[in-house]
């Protein structure tokens, strides 16, 4: 095989030193000093190798050295080619990635099928140019292996047309010494704006979860919200906007984007298009650069293109915002010409409306809770809590006094039944609270000092989404 390889070489050699032009059989056959038959099964092989081929002219074949093998085989008529190189080019064109070759001057001397589909057929141009529109060498990490400080380079790169490349490229040696860069190529950008998609919805809900989790006002939530939002999908102008279906009405609660001083009869415009995502419980979107895409009802037209023409809008989207069917409130967000929301941002919008309703409806119900607990404390009637073993969790002031109890600590955790007489008879209370949800009736109350006063009592069970049942009670002294 060493022997076989020394021969190899130097029919390389010879070749390369008869000049560029190529080599016939007679002038290598002579060089060598080798009969012709023996010569043309050293050559053969070194073609199958791809390390030399040849150019039919007339009869004659001219010899030469190949600069890049593969480039030399898609230069081959079919004719021509060896049953490996028909095989080997049919690969190479079909291939669902680009294979690129460049010679070591940036030079395009191959690009397949995939990468013509994308640049057209650029063979001979300068490769940072084509891909990237760019006029200087260092645009792409490939620029490394060119310079010598790298061998082989990965990267992601952005091309001209804002598609994104996964580029793997490294240094191959050619059968005539010099270089080149062989360069696996796939376009990428679907899979990028997915994953990015993901990330952004991912953050999204993380940050909402922490502001739901924060000890917030509806305001402070819809405002940070708002905020985040804007952090993570650029727009112009956005609103959140509370619902209230009693009165079958949206309340400004957050903005962010918008000029000092609004425009006059703009709350309007923008809540009549919130109330249709509202009433419709549907995403409405208006694109004002394709004839008002969208639109429908007269009224709600003329809202959407005044606001359009107040604040230059080329984009309005609208999202109910809303849990299990129950609305809360409806997300607008606002977009200028040049910065329109993609479909992409459009459904990680609407992935995380239902994150922002439960946010709102949990902030909603804490205030409420927090309403009716300050009712509950400052109310004149004796009120307690029990858990579903009868012990005391809350008593309100009312209870304390009329009780004659000065710390909470003496009465909170105690059976309720010790503060009654007929501690037997509220244990079947209990019971039948347990089992039919309320009671109400007269008992005999046994305050701290052992006197004693009629009462009317009338309790219910707290039945709540989530941890354990309460059992609320008021008491009225009975003259």
């Amino acid at each position: 095989m060493k022997a076989e390889e020394e021969i190899y070489a130097k029919i390389i050699d010879v070749i390369q030193d008869i000049g560029g032009m190529g080599a016939t059989i007679e002038e290598i056959s002579k060089a060598m000093q080798l009969g012709r038959h023996t010569l043309s099964k050293y050559l053969n092989h070194l073609r199958a190798d791809g390390r030399i081929s040849y150019k039919q002219i007339g009869r004659a074949k001219i010899w030469f050295v190949s600069k890049s093998p593969l480039q030399h085989i898609f230069l081959l008529s079919e004719e021509e080619k060896t049953y490996t190189e028909k095989i080997f080019s049919r690969i190479l064109s079909y291939m669902p990635e680009g294979v690129l070759i460049l010679d070591f001057d940036y030079n395009i001397l191959f690009m397949n099928r995939y990468l013509t589909a994308l640049y057209g057929d650029c063979i001979g141009e300068k490769y940072y140019h084509v891909f990237f529109g760019s006029a200087y060498q260092n645009h792409s990490r490939i620029a490394e292996i060119i310079d010598g400080s790298s061998e082989e380079v990965e990267s992601l790169e952005e091309d001209k047309e804002g598609r994104i490349l996964d580029i793997k490229a490294r240094r191959v040696e050619n059968p005539d010494g010099s270089f080149s860069v062989i360069a696996i190529i796939h376009d990428v950008t679907e899979k990028v704006k997915y994953e990015k998609r993901i990330k952004n919805l991912s953050e999204l809900h993380r940050r909402i979860g922490e502001s739901v989790n924060r000890s917030y006002t509806i305001h402070q939530l819809c405002s940070t919200i708002l905020k985040n939002l804007r952090d993570v999908i650029s727009f112009d102008f956005g609103d959140i906007l509370i619902y209230d279906p009693v009165k079958d009405m949206l309340l400004s609660y957050a903005q962010i984007g918008y000029p000092v001083g609004e425009i006059s009869g703009a709350e309007e415009w923008k809540r009549r298009i919130a109330m249709e995502a509202i009433h419709s419980k549907e995403v409405i979107f208006f694109d004002f650069f394709n004839g008002g895409k969208g639109m429908v009802d007269l009224e709600l037209a003329q809202a959407a293109f005044r606001l359009a023409g107040e604040y230059n809008l080329q984009e309005i989207y609208a999202i109910p915002l809303k849990t299990k069917g129950e609305l809360h409130g409806a997300l607008l967000i606002l977009c200028r010409p040049g910065r329109t929301i993609s479909e992409g941002d459009r459904s990680l919008l609407e992935g995380v409306s239902e994150a922002i309703a439960g946010g709102i409806a949990k902030i909603k119900a804490e205030e409420e809770w927090k309403l009716k607990a300050n009712a509950i404390r400052i109310s004149t009637q004796p009120i307690f809590m029990t858990n579903l073993e009868g012990n005391q969790t809350y008593v309100n002031h009312a209870f304390m006094e009329m009780w004659g109890y000065k710390a909470d600590r003496d009465v909170l955790g105690r059976p309720c039944s010790a503060f009654w007489k007929d501690e037997a008879k509220v244990e079947d209370v209990l019971t039948t609270i347990r089992e039919k949800g309320t009671w109400e009736g007269d008992l005999i109350a046994l305050r701290k000092d052992g006197s004693e006063f009629n009462a009317r009592l009338s309790a219910s069970l707290i039945i709540g989404k989530k941890g354990p049942f309460q059992l609320v009670a008021a008491v009225a002294p009975k003259n």
